[in-house]
């Protein structure tokens, strides 16, 4: 999947990337397939950790074009910045911050 998008363009398959930023500079990139999925997931997730660390402690960084096959060649991209054990977590570093500096990114609203 990493190679056919990077020759195709991750921005071409279906649904959406996110990243949450979580407490502790934690940044989880997942995946959902339609809007209403990264919607309901999103919420849960706040939820979640507003739950543990109390009202705005997460928040969305951003939301890309591409499903899976984004978030399949951004845990590649990102793997030195995975933390060990947390799956689709990983350490805000630089090259993170300079994907998101640049992205193409979708409106917010979209997870409103």
């Amino acid at each position: 999947m990493r190679r056919y998008a990077g020759y195709s363009g991750v921005e071409s398959f279906p649904g959406y990337c996110y990243f949450l930023l979580l407490p502790g500079e934690t940044v989880k990139i997942g995946y959902s397939n339609t809007e209403e999925t990264l919607k309901r997931r999103i919420k849960d997730l706040t939820r979640e950790c507003e739950k543990e660390f109390g009202p705005g402690s997460c928040e969305v960084l951003a939301v890309i074009k591409g499903g899976y096959a984004a978030e399949a060649v951004l845990h590649h991209r990102f793997r030195d910045s995975r933390i060990p054990g947390y799956g689709e977590r990983f350490h805000l570093s630089d090259d993170i911050l300079d994907f998101l500096a640049t992205a193409p990114r979708l409106d917010l609203s979209l997870v409103a």
